[in-house]
């Protein structure tokens, strides 16, 4: 902070040119300050935490140039930025550089630069990410070994979001391993300990669910596996309801060709699974959780301006396969019809609470290029892909909640689970 400097008051009146003499000092100090202040900083290296406005902004457009697969350019203007020495700036250039290297095939020389950089910036906050970034290029390398040391001394030594890096980098890891159950539980941590909605979150998020649903719908047994035996008369359809799982799941998981040739004494592969679903109208995304938190997430489409998905608690109401759409004003429509909105599944959301519409629902779509935007009527759309998976995973009565957004309410999903359970149960 500048100061001012007061001088006793003179006994004598000075002198005109003295007066022009102090201004002149005091235009140069105001006008020449600030360049001396840079100048010297400049000189010493800059404060630790320092970032040139303009380098962020060379730094940001090579990202957008890379972005739009214009290496050549983007490595013209990172030029300037690999040669400086900022503790927070040059460390990014040449994350992206080594992008850059990789995109283009030369492997030998992003891992030099990002064990160079590791050695320069060992005291730098942007270290933790130098060296995951230099893991992940050791993992594409196959130099496992290397990559894994790296990731273990991350888990056990880094900032929190970092950890998260290390445990995200071991799942990949052991799923490249083929250790399916321990890369689900990793992947798990990494989303427990990545902030919400970070990049690793977001990648944890993505990898842990896809590994869940493999699981479940595998032959594979699992820690959370139960196997249930084959009675006298038993149907899918019945022993589903005793366990209250879906005949999806059942058939999925026991690779069930023909429900019809059960027989008495087989053992059925199920996981017993409370679900319940969270819809967060603001970024157009379905999660479904379990007991244990975040089981998987995805993508829908939900109302457009005037048709907004309503926010409140339903459940899941009778479900089918391949609906007819009755559409209003509008003769029925089968399934498989091309104006057949509701694609290959229908869940409806049964209002729990009063004032909640009773047209609403959870269903598949005849246009894939809606998912993730605010486009339909009010319900929620998904790929029929998607909504397959969730059709398979989700019995009747699952409890569902549209809210705004739930980053306000995720510290709390877990201990709620009960309450949405007595909720599904009283519906």
């Amino acid at each position: 902070m500048a100061k001012r400097i007061f001088a006793k008051k003179s006994r004598w009146e000075p002198k005109l040119f003295v007066i022009m003499g102090i201004i002149t000092g005091m235009f140069a100090l105001v006008l020449g300050g600030p360049m001396l202040l840079s100048r010297g900083q400049s000189m010493l290296g800059g404060s630790p935490g320092s970032v040139p406005k303009d380098a962020q902004q060379t730094l940001d457009s090579a990202h957008a140039l890379l972005a739009q697969e214009a290496m050549d350019e983007a490595e013209r203007v990172l030029q300037p930025l690999l040669r400086g020495n900022n503790p927070e700036i040059t460390p990014q250039a040449i994350m992206l550089q080594a992008d850059i290297n990789h995109y283009r095939g030369d492997m030998d020389a992003a891992l030099h630069l990002l064990t160079e950089a590791s050695e320069r910036f060992k005291g730098s906050r942007k270290f933790p990410h130098i060296a995951e970034r230099k893991a992940r290029q050791l993992e594409e390398m196959k130099q496992t070994d290397e990559a894994r040391a790296i990731y273990e001394s991350l888990r056990d030594n880094a900032p929190s979001e970092m950890r998260a890096m290390g445990y995200l980098g071991l799942g990949r890891l052991a799923e490249r391993a083929d250790e399916l159950i321990e890369a689900r539980d990793l992947y798990r941590r990494a989303v427990e300990d990545a902030p919400w909605g970070s990049p690793g979150w977001e990648e944890a998020v993505d990898l842990m669910g896809r590994l869940n649903v493999e699981l479940i719908f595998s032959t594979k047994e699992t820690p959370e596996s139960r196997y249930y035996v084959v009675e006298s008369g038993d149907t899918l359809i019945n022993i589903g309801m005793k366990l209250n799982t879906t005949q999806g799941l059942l058939t999925r998981a026991n690779n069930i060709e023909d429900a019809s040739r059960l027989r008495p004494g087989q053992r059925l592969k199920h996981t017993p699974k409370d679900f319940f679903i969270i819809i967060e109208r603001s970024t157009c995304h379905l999660y479904l959780f379990d007991s244990r938190g975040l089981f998987k997430r995805y993508r829908v489409g939900l109302g457009k301006p005037g048709h907004e998905t309503a926010l409140g608690r339903y459940t899941i109401g009778n479900k089918q396969v391949d609906p007819v759409w009755f559409k209003p004003g509008s003769e029925p429509i089968p399934a498989g019809d091309p104006e057949n909105e509701l694609g290959t599944r229908w869940m409806p959301m049964v209002p729990a609470e009063e004032g909640l519409p009773h047209d609403l629902g959870i269903h598949g779509t005849v246009a894939p290029d809606t998912i993730g935007t605010h486009a339909s009527r009010g319900c929620a759309r998904m790929h029929n892909h998607d909504v397959e998976e969730l059709y398979d995973l989700v019995v009747r009565a699952t409890p569902v909640e549209v809210v705004e957004t739930i980053h306000d309410h995720h510290d709390d999903i877990e201990p709620s689970a009960s309450e949405y359970t007595e909720v599904a149960a009283t519906s």
